[in-house]
């Protein structure tokens, strides 16, 4: 499991490649392929796969906030 700091790595690589992609003005598919591409170079172990469903989990945390279960 990782830690807080590593997470935060991650989600700063994810954030970044995404905004990077949508400020050039690339599509939210491209965007989210880059986002992978940037999780995959962090984590090369992880397969294809589970660091999407990773990455959009975080991509949708930062677009709508966190779900929060009461």
């Amino acid at each position: 499991m990782p830690n807080l700091s590593t997470h935060e790595a991650d989600l700063r690589a994810i954030a970044s490649a995404f905004k990077e992609q949508k400020e050039a003005g690339a599509v939210d598919h491209t965007a989210f392929i880059a986002a992978i591409a940037a999780y995959r170079m962090r984590h090369p172990d992880i397969d294809h796969n589970e660091a999407a469903l990773v990455v959009f989990q975080l991509v949708d945390d930062l677009i709508h906030g966190p779900m929060v279960l009461h």
